[in-house]
């Protein structure tokens, strides 16, 4: 079975398969799966055949297949494929599996809300009350996953001003947790969904909105530059527009057209650039963001031999 292949590729030593990927050769499937479904009814089943051991055996996580499925998403299928996921790994690991994928569950903080509408009536279908909207880890009120993504939206959305941005951020999210990964990550992906948009002139492309951007940089700038030593909230930030830009197939130049706006903002600065391209821990869409990015951090080593030898003195 494939499925099985699959595992064994993952399991070779050096691997001969990592997660990102095979989500990534599953990204035209999904994307097709809407017509193939007119032939092939049970398409839907079969990606969980696929995927379901290499879940069961920990190669992929939920995190990353959901963040895989957003052609899924768009036509109402991510949490059935989600479900046929599951119940295969179930199948795979025994009589442990729900006590273990209820905790890895619980581990990745993941809800269904996020995945699927419907998830009520797919729990009941595929008899995974053990991971129910009540079986879900409940935040408190100091957790660094608080989810902001929403609210911060609606505020750019409604044109609130800047400083009611950062009251409303510094009233939800308590200072300590302000250089944490999860609330770097939600800011900047808010940041890049508010201010990229569709290219009227070409298809598959997309620009940046100047007005767009000029409004949400001194908020980036805030809380990514917040202290002397700010390297990791800006590997975070990076690693949400990678993240960014791979969920949207890594079109033309669009990585390349955020960095050089980070870059010319302060937003990130040249250490942080190079410290994300040698330690950023997003692995979905790592080696095309990389490659994509070859001439902005060959334009950044030259730029900063230029501002070396500009401040030579000669004798």
């Amino acid at each position: 079975m494939l499925g099985d292949l699959f595992a064994v590729l993952f399991a070779e030593k050096p691997p001969l398969m990592h997660a990102d990927g095979l989500l990534n050769g599953f990204q035209l499937a999904f994307e097709s799966a809407q017509d193939l479904a007119i032939d092939v009814p049970a398409v839907y089943s079969i990606f969980g055949k696929l995927l379901g051991k290499c879940y069961a055996d920990e190669h992929i996580t939920l995190k990353l297949l959901k963040g895989a499925m957003g052609p899924l998403k768009q036509s109402g299928k991510a949490g059935d494929v989600m479900c046929e996921v599951i119940t295969n790994a179930l199948e795979c690991i025994g009589s442990k599996g729900r006590m273990e994928i209820q905790q890895r569950w619980g581990k990745e903080k993941m809800t269904w809300s996020e995945i699927c509408d419907n998830h009520r009536d797919l729990i009941e279908k595929y008899k995974l009350d053990f991971l129910s909207s009540s079986a879900e880890p409940k935040e408190s009120p100091g957790d660094s996953d608080i989810c902001i993504s929403h609210q911060l939206r609606k505020l750019l959305d409604d044109e609130k001003s800047t400083e009611d941005i950062f009251t409303y951020i510094d009233k939800t999210i308590p200072a300590d947790l302000q250089k944490e990964e999860g609330f770097i990550k939600d800011l900047m992906s808010v940041a890049c969904e508010f201010s990229v948009d569709p290219d009227p002139n070409s298809v598959e492309t997309y620009i940046i909105s100047e007005a767009k951007f000029k409004r949400v940089s001194p908020i980036l700038m805030k809380y990514i530059q917040s202290s002397k030593d700010n390297l990791m909230t800006e590997l975070h930030a990076l690693d949400a527009v990678q993240l960014f830009v791979h969920n949207r197939h890594h079109p033309r130049s669009l990585g390349y057209d955020l960095f050089v706006k980070l870059d010319e903002e302060d937003i990130v600065l040249d250490d942080g650039f190079r410290n994300w391209r040698d330690n950023g821990h997003e692995q979905q869409g790592n080696g095309v963001m990389r490659q994509k990015l070859k001439q902005f951090f060959l334009d950044l080593s030259e730029g900063e031999e230029s501002d070396t030898n500009s401040e030579y003195v000669g004798p």
